[in-house]
């Protein structure tokens, strides 16, 4: 007796089984169908339009993913042959049906009608030069340089000049020294206001102190010079040795 059930997109029980493997990308294993099993049972449930007789069917692989999920919470729960051979019957139609799908689908793939009417591609357009008899290299030639002389032209930019401010470190060195020479003891700003012209550059300025620190530094160095600074960011005075 052929038994075929057709519920939405399902041919039977065993084809609704697999179709819930394949959307998981599962392997046809005891996990995977294990994983399963809620979402089968839920969907049995939901199944109307058919007979009772016609629906022991889906209940019956109900029964037997129930019992596989049951061995699989309860590992020391013992199953008779009868139920042993139901879960690898099951299993067995499972993979059995896969088999079948993928040679029709392979048969369908072969045997699809094909066209019977061919047509040739389409041939390639020739681009031919036919210029007019009155077309010459030297006509040709005026007209370039015609659209030469009409074009605008490019406005040059003017390059931008740049003043280099040069401090020596030697001069910093010897103004610094003569000045504490007579003054005994001055302050490292007072040593660069005088360096600092009115409407002076701040660019200019910035270099002025550095170069005075760096010439700080250097008699400091060499012992000519004693510096003070009593805190961050305070007056650094400069005693003479």
């Amino acid at each position: 007796m052929k038994f075929k059930i057709t519920i939405e997109n399902f041919e039977g029980p065993i084809d609704a089984l697999l179709q819930m493997i394949e959307k998981r990308k599962l392997p046809i294993n005891d996990i995977s169908l294990v994983d399963i099993a809620d979402d089968y049972i839920n969907f049995v449930s939901s199944v109307n339009g058919v007979s009772i007789s016609e629906k022991t069917q889906f209940i019956f692989i109900a029964s037997t993913l129930t019992l596989m999920k049951s061995k699989s919470l309860l590992p020391s729960l013992d199953l008779t042959d009868e139920e042993e051979g139901d879960i690898e019957d099951l299993k067995m139609r499972i993979i059995i049906l896969k088999q079948y799908q993928d040679a029709g689908d392979l048969l369908r793939k072969y045997m699809r009608p094909k066209p019977l009417w061919y047509f040739p591609r389409q041939a390639k357009t020739e681009i031919l030069f036919t210029p007019h008899d009155d077309v010459s290299s030297k006509n040709l030639l005026l007209s370039i340089q015609d659209i030469f002389n009409t074009l605008p032209e490019v406005p040059q930019k003017k390059k931008e000049g740049s003043i280099t401010i040069a401090v020596h470190i030697e001069y910093m060195m010897a103004s610094l020294e003569k000045r504490i020479q007579r003054a005994i003891k001055i302050d490292f700003k007072s040593f660069v206001g005088q360096h600092i012209q009115p409407n002076m550059p701040a660019k200019q300025i910035r270099v002025y102190k550095v170069v005075s620190f760096l010439a700080m530094l250097e008699l400091v160095r060499n012992g000519a010079l004693h510096v003070i600074q009593k805190k961050n960011f305070s007056s650094i005075n400069i005693e003479h040795v």
